[in-house]
């Protein structure tokens, strides 16, 4: 039975792409079989003469991890837009049922799956309305949510935690990333951690040298390493 978790974000500037390399990274370092899904992807990249979903070549990149990008991204889309607007402009609908058939190929290929969502969770994947969140509850994935440590972060981490238990989606942990020193940052994470409900909270520092579109990991594997007790994220991670 495979295990997995769907990284989630407060919008979409959180970091989640970050934070799915590093676990990645780290997932491979303890010798674990996992893989990573980005089932909708908007925005793509040149890559050895070929466009391919930008997020996935980072993850990839960063981690070791190798698979064709069509399955790790089966919707992968040029625009980076929302996805109603992408699937729209490149005229191919996004259909849950192919994602799902996405994830049993990986189910039965991988002990543990870490899915990254598309921007937010209130995002529309079609234009008849059909929202992110229901898909990742429909694929009885429970959730990791990353948020930013700057202003603003309480507000938009409380509601994102508020709208997901509406949705009827399990979050079972926080990433606050890119913090660093400052005494505001500093106080929002400490308000954070009162505010989740006993969730556990996990603080990646800003990173030096990363950049998602060149494929430069920057300290990433070092920061992950020294701030992210991976046996702890895999204890959040439920059957899927």
């Amino acid at each position: 039975m495979s295990r997995g978790i769907y990284i989630i974000g407060t919008d979409t500037e959180a970091g989640k792409t970050v934070v799915c390399a590093g676990l990645m990274y780290l997932l491979a370092e303890k010798g674990k079989n996992a893989a990573y899904y980005k089932p909708v992807a908007s925005g793509e990249v040149l890559r050895d003469g070929r466009m391919v979903p930008g997020d996935a070549a980072f993850v990839c990149h960063v981690s070791g991890f190798d698979l064709e990008m069509k399955r790790i991204s089966p919707f992968s889309f040029a625009d980076a837009v929302s996805p109603h607007l992408a699937s729209r402009h490149a005229g191919r609908m996004i259909t849950p049922d192919r994602i799902r058939e996405g994830l049993d190929f990986l189910k039965a290929r991988y002990d543990v799956v870490v899915a990254e969502a598309a921007g937010g969770l209130a995002v529309p994947l079609d234009d008849d309305g059909y929202m992110q969140h229901e898909l990742i509850r429909e694929m009885g994935f429970s959730c990791l949510l990353v948020t930013r440590a700057g202003l603003g972060t309480i507000n938009h981490t409380v509601l994102t935690l508020g709208f997901a238990e509406t949705a009827g989606l399990k979050v079972k942990g926080i990433i606050v990333n890119r913090a660093a020193e400052t005494t505001i940052e500093q106080d929002n994470i400490l308000m954070i951690k009162k505010l989740a409900a006993g969730r556990p909270v996990f603080v990646v520092p800003t990173l030096t040298g990363v950049d998602t579109e060149r494929l430069l990991a920057g300290n990433i594997r070092e920061a992950f390493h020294q701030s992210i007790p991976i046996d702890d994220i895999l204890r959040l991670m439920e059957t899927i």
